[in-house]
């Protein structure tokens, strides 16, 4: 059975093949459908189990978890939890409860999650605020984060911007690079740009790591490059390690 709203509806809880929303909808209870497309907004206090493609244009908030095999939304989201093999968010995304990806998230309007996040491939602009844990196979943010608990990832990047200090507890993966972002305005021309820092309140361990402008009580990887702006206590390595006359370091040992 397909449901269809044109204008302003409700949906029930229970089974469909496809909903199309065309305006404006609100739904309770569970819900299970082949495909959920919604052009206007949807307002939920439902969950939803979607077996293929979730697709938004315009504003998604449900409070209860969202399952599928994708998620599109070109506009705000909001969920209880987020569960979906392909996820893409072409604006502000915000999760009450975990985000899963089994293969690729991309969000460009900025990330908050107050659960933890697993992703195969994470790549958030913006900025990225998580209560709990990140865990990824490689993962990049620009614009910062705020990671309430460890950051594990293969492959880290994380360009930090002027409008806010970063912050995680530990950081743990094989590459890891942290720098400021490059990028310019018309006031960072004229008066400098304005550096934010990134502080780790524990330890940094990988196989190559590239830092500056962060903060850690322990650096410790095979290759390491300590940049401008770095207060680290102790930094060891295994290979080499290359520490920038702007940095404090407190101590520096072979392992």
């Amino acid at each position: 059975m397909d449901m269809k709203i044109s204008g302003a509806g409700v949906i029930g809880g229970g089974e469909y093949d496809k909903i199309a929303i065309s305006g404006s909808a609100k739904a309770e209870g569970l819900i299970r459908c082949k495909e959920f497309h919604c052009a206007g907004a949807f307002s939920g206090n439902a969950e939803i189990e979607c077996e293929n493609e979730i697709k938004v244009s315009g504003a998604f908030s449900n409070r209860g978890k969202v399952s599928a095999k994708e998620f599109h939304s070109s506009g705000s989201a909001k969920t209880g939890g987020l569960c979906a093999g392909v996820i893409k968010v072409a604006g502000a995304l915000k999760t009450e409860g975990d985000f899963v990806s089994s293969d690729h998230a991309k969000i460009a309007g900025g990330f908050k999650c107050e659960g933890n996040i697993k992703s195969a491939e994470l790549e958030v602009a913006g900025g990225l605020k998580v209560s709990g844990d990140l865990e990824a196979e490689n993962a990049y943010i620009t614009g910062g984060i705020s990671c309430g608990g460890l950051i594990n990832a293969e492959n880290l990047r994380i360009d930090l911007d002027s409008s806010s200090d970063s912050k995680a507890e530990s950081i743990g993966g094989s590459k890891i690079v942290v720098e400021n972002n490059r990028e310019k305005g018309l006031i960072a021309k004229l008066f400098g740009q304005n550096k934010r820092s990134f502080t780790v309140s524990e330890s940094i361990e990988g196989d190559e790591i590239i830092i500056e402008h962060t903060k850690a009580k322990i650096v410790t990887g095979r290759y390491v490059m300590i940049g401008e702006g770095c207060e680290i206590g102790l930094v060891q390595y295994s290979e080499s390690a290359e520490i920038s006359p702007k940095a404090k370091i407190g101590r520096c040992e072979k392992i």
